[in-house]
């Protein structure tokens, strides 16, 4: 972001994002978020994301990707760090994008307006992702394997692929780190069911050490798409906490909300839980 010099910062058109912290203390790399709300409205009753144009969605299903990676042999999977914020907005669009600003309890005040695509807004996975195919036209051509697997095996920001050999997915991985790296893209919380893989790239960019991979033990929480994996038996599992204090039908809504399986792999049960929420309203 950059300071809003002191003679624009009287601008007409102009647009100040509220901003709020969310934690997450179980993230290894960003434990505190910042969040940008768009949609809150000024006085004049609209928001910023009432008044963007949105565009088409481009990422594919997540249950395709999902069951696409499902193909190979060897996959491995990596996401793009920090990708919002490595692309640029239009200087003349950047006075919709202000935020009050300090960087402690003792600093005054600042207007600043933030200089990458933001999260928050409407547009933002459009523009990410409007970059990444343009990053393919420029130079897909000379890494053709690359090019199809952000078009075809990338949701948003996390890829998931493979080949069906240790020599093949390797070279598909230096195609695909060459060609993120043409946009200063760069690939980090690598994981893999193949040692090799992990240890083609930077151990500070690897969510799990090879070791781990021999020791299913030791593994920390691997998660591919949401859904959580296990490297070494290559395989999604499900973890549940079971309720806490007096179940009201909030309660045990809330509980059947938070199980996320897109690809209906607990659908015996899903549905079974959603019958007894159904006698719940008919008994009152």
């Amino acid at each position: 972001m950059e300071l809003i010099p002191l003679h624009e910062r009287d601008n007409v058109l102009n647009y100040y994002i509220p901003n709020h912290c969310v934690l997450k203390p179980e993230s290894k790399t960003t434990k505190l978020r910042v969040v940008f709300n768009a949609s809150a409205r000024t006085s004049a009753g609209i928001s910023l994301n009432d008044s963007l144009y949105t565009g088409p969605k481009l990422q594919p299903d997540i249950q395709v990707v999902l069951l696409r990676a499902r193909l190979w042999k060897f996959i491995f999977m990596a996401d793009i760090k920090q990708m919002y914020r490595q692309i640029l907005i239009q200087p003349s669009d950047r006075d919709y994008l202000r935020i009050f600003w300090r960087f402690s309890t003792q600093s005054p005040i600042d207007e600043y307006h933030l200089s990458t695509v933001t999260y928050g807004t409407s547009a933002a996975p459009f523009q990410a992702l409007r970059t990444l195919r343009h990053l393919v036209i420029l130079n897909g051509a000379e890494w053709p394997l690359a090019a199809n697997i952000l078009l075809n095996d990338t949701f948003v920001d996390d890829i998931l692929t493979g080949a069906d050999s240790e020599t093949e997915a390797l070279h598909r991985q230096k195609e695909l780190i060459n060609l993120c790296a043409l946009a200063q893209f760069e690939l980090h919380k690598w994981a893999s069911n193949n040692p090799n893989i992990l240890q083609a790239v930077p151990e500070n960019c690897r969510a799990m050490s090879v070791s781990m991979l021999f020791n299913s033990g030791d593994l920390p929480e691997l998660k591919v798409l949401g859904l959580k994996w296990d490297p070494p038996s290559d395989s999604f599992y499900f973890q549940a906490q079971p309720s806490s204090g007096i179940p009201t039908k909030r309660s045990v809504l809330s509980d059947i909300a938070r199980v996320f399986d897109p690809l209906g792999l607990l659908s015996p049960l899903t549905f079974f839980t959603k019958h007894i929420m159904q006698q719940l309203w008919t008994a009152g």
